[in-house]
């Protein structure tokens, strides 16, 4: 009798097999019936396992992703699991490894399908475009509702201290690149040095408490529940701290594909709660610092391409691609 979980990559196989309690792994391989990769990327590797007694998602995290902090990370997911807009975390490797946790079926809609890249300017262009496979402001006001009582994380970074720390790793780098189009692409970043301390300012005039913050709500980190009432769950808690509320919300409306009348009513819904929680002053200046949440979103994607760029030099072509890209979404 074939055993599908045996048809793993031989590495993963191994580290499973040495790391997962010999109960679990045989259960996996008992009820294992397939296995498929959903996506391989730069800190991560998840494999979707179907089993007999329900589906799971393997993930492997990626040995040279040691700018996470998993243990963090861990602690981060599982009180998102407890607000209930989370996958299941069913097993972690002593050392981080190694997750599995249960797969989200999406059988009527992949929410990857609202991704789209938006400069703040654009948001003002009035446009009717919308998805009519499902409402998104009510799931997304629901979501950003249950992120802002998740406990505040120990660790915590303002805006401006993430944009110091890319920096001072861009710098550290500057030496060691021989690439004239990396050189070029971080005189570009100087470049913006005096602007980028503006919205800094604007965004750290009008916070009071940092939040829990995912840092990174693209479609493709959200999932939407077949099971009723349907819900968003959250995925891949790498980078989540505490920091400025309007970051995450920065980062949906910039990445999402909604109408120009469902952003408003998203922007209001969700600052709104973040104020009536104390964590920004007042419903008028966090708007007015929106702008700079949403510059701050592409800048930092900007600059991880960049350092991607010099940490991976097979790839710099594609990373400087993104680069580009990224910075025509900033806005001055």
């Amino acid at each position: 009798m074939s055993q599908p979980l045996l048809s793993l990559p031989i590495d993963v196989l191994n580290i499973i097999s040495k790391a997962m309690p010999t109960t679990l792994f045989q259960q996996l391989a008992t009820q294992c019936t397939e296995v498929s990769f959903l996506n391989t990327g730069i800190s991560n590797v998840n494999i979707k396992l179907s089993c007999e007694d329900g589906d799971k998602v393997l993930r492997v995290n990626q040995p040279h992703s040691n700018w996470c902090d998993r243990s963090l990370e861990v602690e981060c997911w599982q009180a998102a699991i407890v607000a209930n807009i989370a996958p299941v975390l069913i097993w972690v490797s002593d050392d981080k490894q190694v997750y599995l946790s249960e797969f989200i079926h999406q059988p009527e809609t992949d929410w990857s399908i609202f991704a789209s890249m938006r400069s703040h300017l654009s948001l003002g262009q009035s446009t009717n475009q919308s998805i009519s496979a499902v409402d998104a402001v009510p799931l997304l006001s629901a979501l950003f509702c249950k992120l802002s009582t998740l406990p505040v994380p120990n660790k915590s970074i303002t805006v401006t201290e993430q944009w110091q720390q890319y920096a001072y790793q861009l710098d550290s780098l500057t030496e060691s690149q021989i690439d004239p189009q990396w050189h070029d692409a971080w005189q570009q970043l100087l470049r913006l040095n005096g602007l980028v301390r503006h919205w800094l300012s604007q965004l750290e005039a009008c916070v009071l408490l940092p939040t829990f913050c995912h840092r990174d709500l693209t479609p493709h980190n959200l999932l939407l529940s077949g099971r009723a009432p349907h819900q968003l769950f959250c995925i891949d808690y790498e980078y989540a701290v505490a920091s400025h509320p309007l970051f995450d919300l920065a980062s949906v409306v910039a990445s999402h594909k909604l109408s120009t009348i469902q952003v408003n009513q998203l922007i209001d819904n969700v600052i709104m709660q973040y104020c009536q929680a104390a964590s920004l002053t007042d419903v008028a200046a966090a708007k007015a610092a929106l702008p700079a949440a949403i510059n701050c979103f592409w800048l930092f994607s900007a600059m991880w391409a960049l350092l991607m760029a010099a940490k991976e030099p097979q790839k710099v072509t594609q990373y400087l691609q993104y680069f580009t890209y990224y910075l025509t979404l900033i806005t001055c």
